[in-house]
């Protein structure tokens, strides 16, 4: 069953405002990109003709996916991208532990399944490809994974690397990272399909970090065409593009900063800060990335050896759809707010802009866990537009008659002490202040009685406030989306592979909703901690 909630009534929608009036049509955002949201022919007429290094990139892809296993469908849709007719659909993110949130999966699966729609509706072979982007350096981001522990609660484990400021490509799968793959699982709520999920997430012998997620990218999607790249495959045919960055920074710069003005006076804030953004990086002798300072004296350097360079966030995107023929960018709603500044540089490198499109976004709930949420008489929307009030809603469980007794007791105990505070203020009048201490000390311990009484009431029928919580966090943990927070590991420790077969029909591609997926019994065991005050479980 699925449920769809408008994207703005989500938390932190107010942060994606270009975002909700791109994927809406409204002129003034789609004015900053070059195609609206589903115009995909006026995307594809613009790739036909343009020329791409395709041979060279077929042969480096065909070895670098090879190498990962891949399934032979993927390496036949690499090959394909040797024919000029063939294009392609990318989607990307960097390569966060134990694959990173769960929108990147989102983002292949809506990739995967954009790439067969343009395909049967065009009549031209696309490929999907996902960009594994470990030339980031910024380590924090990626050595980390949220985990549902078995106490209902969201706990994190993390791994240090001596090296970090290094790209991640540099990483090794070292005692730091098996511990943190070993307590993730350790403090995972296990569910029906752990150990197999277990194994399959597990980094295997002589694998460095980078080579290992792409290795579970490929495992689990391979088999439907999908192609895995990364940037270090790329950079050396990327000669032309970088020595082409490093002479048009300052123009770069310019454009940049025009196009943050524009924003701005549009009433948008700029995802990207132009004085920074639009430079190439390169490595320092300790092998740390660095911005280039002096873009002029590398121009001979990046002739020789493109391979030490590398884009940063506003010119990754131009380096992809110039070494690939791009049609389509699956992007997630930040990554959009940040393509709405790169259009004049698509034109200053005279490359064409891919059409953008929104991946898709779920929050998946076992049916026992929502008809769980529905005893207590809310909703998953409730929980997911953060309108669920906890005390309010185990309040509602307990029968009128029973909050109506201790209502009438505070009448009385008010009634009853009234009669003492004129003659207590006859005395003296700051006796006053201490008579209405006394009814607020009385009030707030029948107060205390009534919660203990409720508590012990709703814990016979089965309620808690800690299984209310354990729910929450289950499907808003950490106050976001769960597709932001856990990792694929914990949705198919619970619903297996079954799961990703789920996805990829759920839901319309063009609608561009959050989508409830509830999953039925054949394809979800629900974990969820169940919570009784009582039993103290």
């Amino acid at each position: 069953m699925i449920v769809k909630i408008d994207f703005g009534a989500l938390p932190a929608a107010a942060e994606s405002r270009l975002y909700l009036d791109y994927i809406s049509g409204i002129d003034t955002a789609v004015g900053f990109f070059t195609h609206p949201p589903l115009d995909f022919s006026a995307a594809l007429g613009a790739r036909r003709g343009h020329r791409y290094p395709r041979q060279e990139i077929v042969q480096r892809l065909v070895r670098y996916n090879a190498g990962l296993s891949a399934h032979p469908n993927a390496l036949a849709n690499v090959e394909a991208l040797s024919d000029p007719s063939t294009f392609c659909v990318i989607s990307g993110q960097q390569a966060g532990f134990l694959g990173g949130p769960m929108y990147a999966a989102y983002k292949i699966i809506t990739t995967i399944r954009l790439a067969v729609v343009l395909e049967a509706n065009f009549g031209v072979r696309v490929v999907p490809v996902f960009w594994l982007a470990t030339e980031d350096h910024d380590f924090d981001e990626i050595n980390h994974a949220y985990v549902f522990k078995r106490d209902g609660e969201v706990g994190r484990v993390r791994f240090e690397w001596r090296q970090a400021g290094c790209p991640i490509a540099d990483l090794p799968v070292g005692v730091d990272v098996r511990r943190a793959y070993e307590g993730y699982f350790e403090s995972l709520s296990p569910g029906p399909y752990f150990a197999p999920v277990k194994g399959q997430f597990a980094p295997r012998s002589g694998e460095d970090y980078s080579t290992w997620h792409a290795r579970i990218w490929s495992q689990l999607f391979s088999e439907r065409g999908l192609v895995i790249v990364e940037p270090r495959v790329l950079r050396p045919p990327a000669r032309d593009f970088f020595q082409f960055a490093l002479k048009q920074s300052d123009e770069i710069r310019r454009r940049l900063d025009e196009v943050s003005q524009q924003l701005r006076a549009a009433g948008y804030t700029p995802a990207l800060t132009s004085a920074q953004a639009g430079q190439l990086y390169t490595f320092d002798p300790a092998g740390r990335r660095v911005r280039v300072q002096d873009p002029q004296a590398h121009l001979a350097e990046a002739a020789t050896h493109p391979e030490r360079y590398s884009a940063d966030a506003a010119l990754r995107p131009l380096l992809a759809d110039a070494m690939l023929p791009v049609v389509v960018g699956v992007l997630g709603p930040g990554e959009i707010a940040y393509q709405a500044m790169l259009k004049p540089l698509y034109d200053l490198f005279e490359l064409p802009q891919p059409l953008l499109f929104p991946r898709k976004s779920y929050t998946i709930v076992a049916r026992d866990e929502a008809e769980r949420i529905a005893r207590y008489r809310t909703s998953v929307t409730a929980i997911l537009t953060e309108q669920l009030d906890v005390d309010a809603a185990f309040r509602s469980l307990v029968p009128s008659s029973e909050l109506e007794v201790f209502a009438s007791a505070r009448r009385r105990l008010e009634a009853a002490l009234a009669p003492l505070r004129p003659y207590l203020e006859g005395i003296d009048p700051n006796l006053g202040k201490t008579w209405a201490q006394t009814l607020a000390n009385a009030t707030r311990g029948l107060d205390k009685l009534e919660e203990r009484a409720m508590k012990a009431r709703m814990s016979r029928s089965g309620f808690s406030k800690k299984d209310v919580q354990a729910l929450r966090n289950a499907l808003l943990p950490r106050g976001r989306l769960q597709e932001r927070i856990f990792p694929l590991p914990h949705f198919m420790n619970r619903h297996g592979t079954g799961l990703i077969d789920e996805l990829f029909s759920a839901g319309e591609l063009d609608d561009f909703s959050h989508h409830i997926l509830t999953l039925e019994e054949e394809h979800a065991s629900s974990q969820t901690p169940v919570f009784s005050e009582k039993a103290g479980v």
